[in-house]
């Protein structure tokens, strides 16, 4: 999964930077709104509470999502200004983050015992 930003535009009534760009994904299917969170704001360089990912829209037959996220200065300012759905998405969002980071961590591990179980 390859992350390109097509176009970044401040917005400093909002207190953001709005962010138009396109996934591609030729070894798979669309690709989780998790996934593109975590890649998007490790691109960007920012937490990952502050990356709302407004919408992510596929076509029938490409191999490409096209999106639009909005950076905010703070979590705060995202809470102020967009309306309640969507807050409660980005938070499903992050609690999918949190439940995959968990999981890569059990598996690391595991793995670990396995290695020293070997020697």
């Amino acid at each position: 999964m390859e992350i390109e930003i097509v176009e970044e535009r401040d917005n400093p009534l909002l207190f953001r930077k709005e962010v138009h760009f396109v996934v591609r994904h030729e070894d798979g299917g669309t690709p989780r709104r998790s996934e593109v969170l975590r890649k998007l704001a490790a691109m960007l360089d920012v937490d990952k509470e502050v990356v709302l990912i407004h919408r992510m829209e596929s076509e029938f037959g490409k191999r490409e999502t096209r999106g639009y996220a909005k950076v905010y200065r703070s979590y705060e300012d995202l809470e102020d200004i967009e309306p309640d759905h969507l807050i409660e998405r980005h938070k499903r969002t992050l609690e999918e983050l949190e439940e995959e980071s968990e999981e890569e961590g059990e598996e690391e591990e595991s793995e670990e015992k396995e290695e020293e179980q070997e020697e």
